[in-house]
């Protein structure tokens, strides 16, 4: 074989060597790349569901404030305090009693005072109008949130001091010892509630 020829052949192999080695890392970069993709993938699979899964909890409360809630005649979704609605749905029945303190008998500035002692920790004064000049600053209507106070006057007065106070629960309902009822729940929509309303009020 002639020098001309082994310099040649030698050139050519050199040459599919090289070839060979780019095609080898074209596909370990393809090789990566799907990989990595394979790996972005999955983390957001993995983040989607963990999101579904706060979600669920969120749409699925407790048995024991599902049943309390019905009582009370609210949905549970949404609820932030779950111990206001279960507390507030164990006193719903109880007879009216000026100036009661149990489960006996119960006016409405006392259950007030129970209930928000066994919520919140909170001592509160012993009238509906104490409640609101030493406990409360007074909110708008409007922004009223669960555990938030709402004061009426109920005896047909005009004055602005009221005489009754209730829990806001949610979906503009509250709890509250009526005179003639004992403790129920009534909505803010009602005729009677809206004329007599005199301040919505939240504790300090």
């Amino acid at each position: 074989m002639s020098l001309r020829r082994i310099v040649v052949a030698a050139l050519v192999a050199a040459l599919a060597i090289g070839l060979g080695g780019c095609s080898g890392s074209r596909t370990q970069t393809t090789v990566r790349k799907s990989q990595q993709s394979k790996s972005t993938t999955n983390k957001q699979a993995n983040k989607g569901n963990k999101g579904t899964l706060k979600d669920d909890r969120i749409e699925k409360p407790s048995g024991n404030l599902s049943k309390a809630c019905a009582k009370l005649g609210v949905s549970p979704v949404g609820v932030k305090k779950s111990e206001l609605y279960i507390e507030s749905a164990s006193w719903v029945g109880t007879s009216y009693k000026y100036g009661g303190m149990s489960r006996s008998g119960v006016d409405c500035s006392g259950l007030t005072n129970l209930i928000y002692k066994k919520v919140y920790g909170k001592s509160l004064s012993r009238s509906s109008a104490a409640i609101l000049n030493d406990n409360c600053k007074v909110i708008k209507k409007s922004s009223l949130q669960e555990g938030d106070l709402v004061f009426f006057r109920t005896d047909g007065k005009k004055s602005k001091t009221p005489n009754h106070v209730g829990i806001y629960l949610k979906e503009n309902k509250f709890i509250h010892s009526s005179t003639s009822k004992g403790v129920i729940v009534s909505s803010m929509t009602q005729e009677y509630y809206i004329t007599n309303f005199i301040a919505a009020g939240r504790t300090k």
